[in-house]
């Protein structure tokens, strides 16, 4: 009996909560989402803090019903106060009202959730784009300097064309963030290079990853992308991508054209030389986006199971003797 007091009474608090409070703005709640997102822990009462403000600060159509219940309730009293009725009467005008004020709590909490799932759903699938997980893997690397580029060769093949040239990346049992890379030409191929021999990673620490690095990988995965922030973010991209060509262009011998290029029209980068990632890295963090993805989704906004419905034909069937 204590427990169901218990939990009657936070129900009640948090339908409270849902009416009296700071309110948010859209963008407030989905920086506080997407902070949450990508913490480590993802701490669960904080997760019920957004789900609270963020259900309050939502605008329900049917708060407008509240005047038509204070009318009501104005001249019950003024009818009230006028004429002696009995006891009867006024505890059934008492529960009506108040029945419709309850009523009218339920209606405005659940819409405000409602709202609020919706807007929440849609943050938790933009997470999902191509662009969005672009974004913040590479902004999850470790920052480099923008020094000058260091490789081991110069000027490896000045005289064929990018597409003659591919770059396979194999699996490094030691490091499996650093592939090992192997260069192939026509008939001919190079040994396994580190990745540090033509600059990919950081100068300080060899086994470090650069950005230059994972946008290789993602041009084994796509030969061809189109990156879709905002202004600044599309800036720190190219300027990426222009690291990348600038240890492309020093290794291999610069070309009348870069090897990978922009198209003005469309805004697409696309690469000439031929990646081959035998380690599927791209794809691999994809599919772990997904997962992710789908977790959060059916974590912040469950589906409600649907009452079974009863086929009244089988029952019938059932009833008259016939399925036995």
């Amino acid at each position: 009996m204590l427990a169901f007091i218990n939990k009657k009474t936070d129900d009640m608090k948090q339908i409270i909560s849902l009416f009296y409070g700071p309110k948010y703005t859209r963008k407030q709640l989905a920086d506080r989402f997407h902070e949450w997102r990508k913490s480590v822990n993802r701490d669960p009462l904080e997760k019920d803090k957004i789900i609270i403000d963020g259900s309050r600060s939502q605008v329900s159509l049917f708060t407008r019903q509240w005047k038509w219940i204070i009318i009501q309730a104005l001249l019950w009293l003024i009818i009230s106060f006028k004429f002696d009725f009995s006891p009867v009467i006024n505890l059934m005008a008492f529960l009506t009202i108040f029945s419709q004020f309850s009523h009218n709590i339920m209606i405005i909490s659940r819409d405000k959730r409602n709202i609020f799932n919706t807007f929440i759903t849609q943050e938790i699938l933009s997470a999902m784009s191509f662009s969005s997980l672009l974004w913040e893997t590479l902004d999850g690397l470790e920052k480099q300097k923008e020094d000058s580029v260091s490789v081991s060769t110069t000027g490896y093949a000045p005289d064929c064309e990018w597409t003659d040239i591919t770059l396979q990346l194999i699996t490094n049992k030691h490091d499996q963030s650093l592939p090992l890379i192997k260069i192939i030409i026509g008939h001919e191929s190079s040994d396994m290079l580190h990745p540090s021999g033509l600059g990919l990673v950081h100068r300080s620490d060899h086994r470090k990853q650069s950005p230059a690095f994972m946008m290789l990988k993602l041009f084994g995965r796509n030969s061809s992308f189109i990156f879709e922030g905002h202004s600044s973010q599309r800036a720190s991209i190219e300027k990426k991508i222009q690291r990348l060509i600038a240890i492309i262009n020093t290794y291999f011998g610069a070309r009348d054209i870069d090897p990978i290029v922009q198209n003005n029209s469309t805004g697409s980068w696309e690469c000439f030389i031929n990646i081959d990632d035998r380690t599927n890295t791209w794809d691999q963090t994809e599919k772990e986006r997904e997962q992710d993805i789908k977790s959060i989704l059916s974590d912040w906004n469950p589906l409600e199971e649907e009452p079974e419905r009863i086929d009244q034909a089988a029952e019938s069937y059932k009833m008259k003797g016939y399925g036995w």
